[in-house]
């Protein structure tokens, strides 16, 4: 290509020619992760307008997950995941995709054991959540944030499953 007419317009010396290569390369494997995070918010969105079936948390934790591996990476902006992670989180919130895990269905009467756990259980959420306010190097960001939402509303939902099994084959002693 260096020994070409004056109307080549492209690389001529070897450096330039290696980097057309090296870029050749990397835009194939940008394409592939670019293509995925796209597939993944996609399918999370779907999900949440209602024009697909799935587990709900579990697509937009994959698909969050995707954005920020993208943008870690450097294939998208970092701005441009946050903001693709805000729009999906706009959609899931307005489907309710992540409220089944709080619907609980019958409320409990608490003993005074249980007042005195719940009390220990909040102190320590407040004690880790100023540990990590402390914390310099932990991004809190509203994408971030979300991110905690999702797996946290994954965890409960989880957690209110196994507690509904057992009720289900015992009979009410009450």
């Amino acid at each position: 290509m260096a020994r070409k007419a004056r109307t080549w317009k492209g690389a001529r010396t070897p450096q330039a020619l290696k980097r057309v290569r090296q870029a050749l390369r990397r835009r194939d494997v940008n394409r592939r992760g670019r293509s995925t995070a796209k597939t993944l918010v996609q399918r999370a969105s779907n999900i949440a307008l209602g024009r697909a079936e799935g587990d709900g948390p579990e697509a937009v934790t994959a698909a969050i997950s995707a954005l920020d591996r993208a943008a870690e990476k450097g294939i998208i902006h970092s701005n441009n995941a946050a903001r693709r992670k805000s729009r999906l989180m706009a959609k899931v919130n307005a489907a309710h995709l992540l409220d089944e895990a709080e619907q609980v269905a019958a409320p409990k009467r608490k003993t005074t054991a249980s007042k005195t756990a719940q009390r220990k259980k909040v102190a320590a959420a407040k004690a880790s959540k100023a540990a990590v306010g402390r914390s310099a190097d932990r991004p809190r960001t509203a994408a971030g944030k979300a991110k905690v939402a999702v797996t946290r509303a994954t965890r409960e939902s989880a957690a209110a499953k196994r507690r509904a099994k057992p009720e289900d084959g015992e009979t009410p002693s009450s």
